[in-house]
């Protein structure tokens, strides 16, 4: 591949991993809708700065504060303090993150509850000091589980932890804990009031005024054109682990740069 311009989707772990990887071979510019790297994480988190200074180091270009768009022919549509404007690129890396499963997807029945949110949303409104529920139900034992967990110690909630795999415990603290049970049903007049767990034809009902999901993690995809696995000129990085440390996301990336260089098919990350 010449040195032509590759854009990175997201400074997070993964993006900066990707970026500082690519920029030995590559022109780089890593975009972000958050002002500074990180991510999920704190932009002063230590694995963090050491990323930032080696994209800085390779000579990195950055557009942070800017949201990317669409993916198109070639070219990236990104909103931000530059305005609207396409940017020509020759590949793109999509470092998007992950999310959470929506209750569509998990499935949870029921009708649509104020107190139901998935894990990012819960901890945003915690960090705003927005009190989510004194019965609270978090479903997930995951990275996006403790994140949540964390979030709402300062609230005095009664945490009740749903791990749907019996070996899935948190490392985190919880008041009780229902292990090997899956979650079928939300209830509630405009809020949440109770969820249903099933198991071998048996169900369970737990009072509960906030559900918070926080499991079967999947790839977070925002920009159009870049969406699905066979998108042209696109490589995602996006490992999907329910539990994955700095480093291993830091190794997928490589591996995944790795991959697209060397015109060998990568293993998907798990």
């Amino acid at each position: 591949m010449s040195r032509d311009l590759v854009a990175v989707v997201g400074a997070g772990v993964a993006g900066l991993a990707a970026a500082a990887e690519l920029a030995a071979r590559a022109d780089v510019m890593v975009l972000d809708r958050l002002p500074v790297p990180g991510g999920v994480l704190p932009y002063d988190a230590p694995v963090v700065r050491q990323l930032e200074d080696r994209c800085r180091s390779a000579g990195v270009q950055w557009l942070l504060g800017t949201t990317a768009l669409r993916w198109e022919r070639g070219r990236l549509l990104a909103a931000g303090p530059r305005g609207i404007e396409w940017l020509d690129a020759a590949h793109l890396i999509f470092a998007g993150g992950s999310r959470p499963a929506t209750t569509a997807e998990l499935p949870l029945a029921g009708p649509r509850l104020a107190g139901v949110l998935p894990a990012p949303v819960a901890i945003h409104l915690a960090e705003a000091k927005v009190t989510l529920g004194h019965r609270v139900v978090i479903i997930g034992t995951g990275d996006w589980a403790q994140a949540a967990r964390e979030a709402i110690l300062g609230q005095r909630s009664h945490v009740t932890v749903v791990a749907r795999e019996s070996a899935s415990l948190p490392s985190f603290p919880h008041d009780g804990l229902i292990s090997g049970w899956m979650p079928l049903a939300v209830a509630g007049a405009g809020r949440v009031s109770s969820l249903t767990l099933g198991r071998a034809g048996q169900q369970h009902r737990i009072c509960c005024d906030a559900v918070i999901l926080a499991d079967s993690v999947r790839p977070l995809r925002n920009v159009d054109g870049a969406i699905f696995e066979d998108a042209h000129r696109v490589t995602f990085v996006q490992p999907t682990a329910e539990v994955s440390s700095a480093e291993e996301v830091s190794a997928a990336a490589r591996r995944a740069i790795a991959g697209l260089f060397s015109g060998e098919p990568q293993p998907p990350e798990s």
